[in-house]
C-alpha cells in the first residue's frame, strides 16, 4: 500500500505534461456467483448492494464515479441468468448509468450456442428491469469467437447487439477472427474496425498484480486506457480449504488495493468513464 503511494505522488510531478487522457473503460469478466449469490439469498438481502460484491462494486462508484461494465456468462455450475433473481430490479434500473451488464460467453467452455445471445439480453433486461443496463462493448471469454458467430450477435442483426469487441491485453495473444495484419492494425493503432464491428486493444489487467506498477506506468498516457479484472479476485467467500481461501483473499486485497491506486490517480484528471466506444 505505501509503495503505490509513493509511485502516485512521483507519477504526479513526472507525468503531468503526458495527461492526454481521456477516456477509461472498466469491467469485470466471468460474472456469475455475485448473481447466484444474490439469488441464493434474496430473502435475506433488502438492497441488491448489501451483496458483498455489488457493495463493492457500488464504493468504487460512489469514491470515483467510475462506469463498471459486468461481462457475464449465461450458465455457470447449474446456475443460469434464467434462474437468477428479478426482486432487485430496481436497483439495478436506478443505478444503470455506471452499472452495466454484457456478454462473456455462454458457459466458461462454450462461447455462443444457437439463440444464445437473445436468451442473455432478455434475461438481463428481466433481471435489471431495464434495456439501459445493457451494454452492447463485449469481452468475449478467452477472446474467442467465430465471425459468423459474433456477425449473429452483432447490432447488424440484433437490436442491442454487439457493436465494439475488447481484444487481448498482450500482443502475442490472438484475438478472435483477426488474421496477423489485423493484428498488427490493431497494435499499431489500437483499434480497428471490420465492417459493422470495432475491436479495441485492452490496456491491462489488474490481476497481473505483481506487475501493476509496471504496467500501469507504460500506460498512464494512453488517450482511451481499457482495464479489467475477474469476479473472482473481487469477490471470494469463504471455501471448505482454507489454505486456498486465503491465498485467494490475500490476492484480492492486492487487487483491489491496485484498482483503488489506479481510480486515485484519475479522480482529479480529464477524463470520462465510459461502457461502450
Amino acid at each position: 500500500m505505501k509503495k503505490n503511494f509513493i509511485l502516485l505522488f512521483l507519477l504526479f510531478f513526472v507525468t503531468i505534461p503526458t495527461w492526454t487522457f481521456s477516456k477509461v473503460h472498466f469491467s469485470i469478466d466471468d460474472v456469475s456467483r455475485s448473481l447466484y449469490d444474490l439469488t441464493k439469498n434474496q430473502e435475506r438481502y433488502v438492497s441488491a448492494f448489501e451483496q458483498p460484491f455489488f457493495r463493492y462494486l457500488k464504493d468504487l462508484n460512489n469514491k470515483y464515479g467510475v462506469i463498471i461494465s459486468l461481462y457475464c456468462f449465461y450458465e455457470q455450475n447449474g446456475f443460469t441468468l434464467a434462474n437468477c433473481t428479478d426482486k432487485f430490479s430496481k436497483d439495478f434500473d436506478e443505478n444503470s448509468s455506471w452499472l452495466k451488464f454484457g456478454y462473456h460467453a455462454w458457459s466458461p467452455t462454450i462461447t455462443f450456442i444457437g439463440g444464445g445471445y437473445e436468451m442473455f439480453l432478455k434475461e438481463i433486461e428481466r433481471i435489471t428491469g431495464t434495456k439501459k443496463s445493457i451494454t452492447s462493448t463485449v469481452r468475449l471469454d478467452y477472446f474467442k469467437g467465430k465471425k459468423d458467430e459474433i456477425y449473429e450477435a452483432s447490432c447488424k442483426v440484433l437490436s442491442n447487439g454487439i457493436t465494439s469487441l475488447l481484444c487481448a491485453d498482450s500482443k502475442i495473444r490472438n484475438s478472435y477472427f483477426l488474421n496477423e495484419e489485423d493484428e498488427e492494425i490493431l497494435n499499431s493503432q489500437e483499434y480497428i474496425q471490420i465492417e459493422n464491428l470495432r475491436l479495441y486493444e485492452t490496456d491491462f489487467r489488474f490481476d497481473d498484480y505483481k506487475n501493476f506498477e509496471k504496467l500501469f506506468s507504460e500506460n498512464v498516457d494512453e488517450k482511451e486506457m481499457i482495464v479489467f479484472t475477474h469476479e473472482w479476485l473481487l469477490y471470494v467467500p469463504i471455501r471448505k480449504n482454507i489454505v486456498k481461501w486465503f491465498d485467494s483473499l490475500l490476492k484480492s486485497i492486492r487487487v483491489k488495493s491496485n484498482i483503488d491506486f489506479f481510480f486515485t490517480y484519475y479522480l482529479n484528471n480529464d477524463k470520462k468513464y465510459v461502457y461502450e466506444f
